[in-house]
């Protein structure tokens, strides 16, 4: 294994167990490696500090796998298996029991790897897919073929210690490779098109593209909601999992003007509502709950569109009052949300866009967007309504996001309340020593 020296007094952030280092950290030039290729990494002294993998293109010269000397080759495939059956246990024992992010990244020490488990049933059996983003250079060449990815998986679905938190067979395993993102050229990589490396023997790839995944109820862990998703040709792995949380901090608000509900009619409109993640969670409680419920779902993609109203209308069982109601519209194109929204007031508006701020030279105009959006939140937040505000931009802090909305607030002129922040799930989580991985960021208020 390659070493690297770091600059004198460059090393004070890998000490803190923060993963990265930068090329201009660097004692050595990084341009002598290969792709991905392992690294031990050393102070100034030549004392050691970590082991990780390099890139000689990345502005992002090294990310560590482990900070101590007693992992030989922390990026060995046995290391790996030991660090996910870690990962996959403490989701466990968080209560996920059906679809939720199995491996985050840096958050479990497998900086470049995201996997998504997904459940379904088919036939009366429970089936999964692990839907997998290789987003550095390190893990692609770890993972450099289909087969070294199924044989991995397949080998860990055996592992008795693993078994005993997910008793799954191989048989009704299917694996996703979801590589179609630009991050991954930052790294030397190219992008590429969506691959289905391995199907439950009972299905074929394309079955995946249609069908209806198992997710934990926000607001009652014990209950299920079902989603038609298509896990190839959607979003980042298929589906978002990491709103949860949030998701449950809006019902536990509804939950206590709960005696109120009966027989109201809530008038409930879901910006950006991709698959309708938030509506069929808090749509469902509401008609649980007595009420009325008039739904509003809007997004630019009509796939997003079609599969958002096929969840919601779900929910349309005897007994319930539901009507949904279905826009194709850019949000940020006010003048037209203007014309399709006038004179309607909601009860209840989520406003969950994608990333405005893709890197930090566009921080002023992401900003301006978040104001530009959630003003026209607020002009149209009936009183006592409530409005859940997000932004999944990860170069956007806490209190930027803030006062990009207390500008809203003012502009619209409404009397709005903050009631609560909130972030990711628990089956995305963060180190407090790797800001970056802080990404989430939600705004629950009032009006009035």
């Amino acid at each position: 294994m390659k070493s690297w020296k770091l600059k004198k007094g460059a090393d004070e952030r890998i000490r803190s167990r923060h993963p990265w280092v930068f090329a201009s950290e660097l004692l050595d030039s990084p341009k002598s490696i290969k792709l991905g290729e392992p690294i031990e990494l050393l102070d100034y002294q030549g004392r050691f500090l970590a082991r990780g993998y390099g890139n000689p293109v990345s502005q992002i010269s090294f990310r560590a796998l482990s900070f101590t000397k007693k992992v030989e080759d922390p990026t060995a495939l046995s290391e790996l298996q030991i660090k996910l059956v870690k990962s996959y246990q403490y989701r466990i024992q968080l209560g996920f029991t059906e679809s939720f992010r199995w491996c985050y990244s840096e958050a479990d020490q497998i900086p470049g790897l995201i996997i998504d488990r997904y459940t379904f049933s088919d036939k009366g059996e429970l089936h999964q897919v692990f839907a997998m983003q290789f987003l550095t250079a390190g893990i692609d060449r770890i993972f450099s073929t289909s087969e070294i990815v199924c044989e991995f998986f397949k080998e860990l679905l055996t592992n008795s210690q693993f078994h005993q938190l997910n008793s799954i067979g191989w048989e009704n395993t299917s694996i996703i490779l979801r590589n179609d993102v630009k991050v991954r050229e930052l790294e030397g990589l190219k992008s590429m098109a969506p691959l289905v490396i391995r199907v439950s023997e009972a299905l074929q790839p394309n079955d995946l593209k249609n069908i209806q995944i198992r997710v934990q109820n926000a607001f009652e862990q014990q209950k299920i909601v079902l989603f038609d998703v298509n896990l190839i040709e959607g979003q980042k792995t298929g589906f978002f999992l990491d709103q949860t949380l949030n998701m449950k901090r809006v019902l536990e608000v509804l939950n206590s003007r709960r005696h109120e509900l009966v027989g109201k009619k809530i008038k409930f409109a879901d910006f950006c509502c991709y698959m309708g993640q938030w509506s069929v969670h808090i749509v469902s409680q509401l008609l649980q709950w007595g009420a009325e419920v008039e739904v509003h779902l809007v997004d630019v993609s009509q796939m997003a569109l079609d599969c958002a109203a096929k969840n919601v209308n779900r929910l349309a069982v005897p007994g319930t009052a539901l009507q949904v109601h279905v826009h194709k519209l850019d949000v940020l194109d006010i003048e037209k949300a203007e014309v399709e929204f006038l004179d309607q007031n909601f009860d209840i508006i989520i406003s969950d866009p994608p990333a405005f701020v893709k890197n930090r030279k566009d921080i002023q105009a992401g900003l301006y967007a978040y104001t530009k959006l959630n003003h026209f939140v607020f002009k149209h937040l009936a009183s006592g309504g409530l409005a859940a505000s997000c932004s999944c931009s990860g170069v956007v802090s806490l209190e930027d996001f803030k006062e990009a909305i207390k500008k809203a607030v003012i502009k619209s002129g409404q009397p709005m309340k903050l009631l609560t922040t909130g972030g990711a799930s628990f089956d995305h989580p963060a180190l407090l020593e790797f800001p970056e991985g802080h990404y989430l960021k939600m705004l629950l208020t009032q009006n009035g």
